[in-house]
């Protein structure tokens, strides 16, 4: 019998997910006193925040700690699902029933209560990079069960991107994963109040499918799966950069 293999729906000319052994991410972590973060660096860069620059630089990802208080963003999984997009109030917004990039998944577009802390984050991120970053656009999503976030890199307007994550109650961190420039597979795991940083448009990143938090017996007695992870993703492009023309997400 045959199976037909699954295709990267987002980016039809990439694989789904890993190709090759995964390695996971186990990066020493480091105080930048100018925001009180804690921040990663791997060998082979020197340890320090000039370290933690100089491996984000090279190879594209950094984890922060410490960044935003996670209780401030904290709310059980709404019951919609799809995309709903906000137009500056919580009153003002569109639905649109399906989600493009992870079917099944509710994403929020702009939702004013991340406003704040999307420009404030952006002030500690000039800090640890120790460059001007001009805002572009936020949003957050809650995951369930089964799904996945396909391999692939982002527009313009992702130039330098934060993916925080607010709430999972997974039983064990589900990792993000990313492709170095050496080709290498690496995953990395954060809980709640954790992010990581990223060169969006440059790195290929993704998500393997979210492992459920139902037992055999639970499935056999059917009981309904509530498993979620909630990701917010903060993006910036740099003042100085090629693609400062997508500042506010023109």
């Amino acid at each position: 019998m045959l199976f037909k293999k699954e295709v990267n729906k987002d980016c039809p000319t990439k694989p789904v997910g890993f190709t090759k052994t995964p390695i996971l991410s186990n990066p020493t972590m480091e105080l930048d006193v100018s925001t009180n973060c804690y921040v990663s660096v791997e060998h082979p860069c020197k340890p320090g925040v000039l370290g933690a620059r100089e491996f984000f630089h090279k190879y594209g990802y950094m984890v922060i700690r410490g960044i935003w208080n996670p209780n401030e963003f904290k709310e059980e999984p709404p019951n919609e699902r799809g995309q709903i997009n906000y137009f500056g109030k919580v009153d003002k917004f569109n639905h649109e029933p399906l989600e493009s990039q992870v079917n099944g998944s509710l994403a929020r577009y702009n939702h004013p209560k991340f406003k704040y802390a999307h420009s404030q984050i952006r002030l500690k991120l000039q800090k640890i990079l120790g460059e001007e970053l001009y805002n572009t656009y936020y949003y957050d999503r809650f995951y369930f069960a089964g799904q996945r976030l396909y391999r692939h890199s982002d527009r313009d307007a992702c130039e330098i991107s934060l993916t925080y994550q607010v709430s999972s109650n997974t039983k064990k961190p589900w990792g993000i994963c990313f492709e170095t420039p050496e080709g290498e597979e690496k995953y990395v795991l954060l809980n709640d109040g954790d992010a990581v940083l990223y060169k969006g448009c440059e790195r290929d990143h993704w998500r393997e499918p979210l492992p459920s938090n139902l037992s055999l017996i639970d499935r056999v007695r059917k009981r309904k799966d509530n498993t979620f992870h909630h990701q917010v993703f903060f993006h910036y492009v740099l003042a100085n950069g090629t693609r400062v023309h997508c500042a506010n997400d023109r």
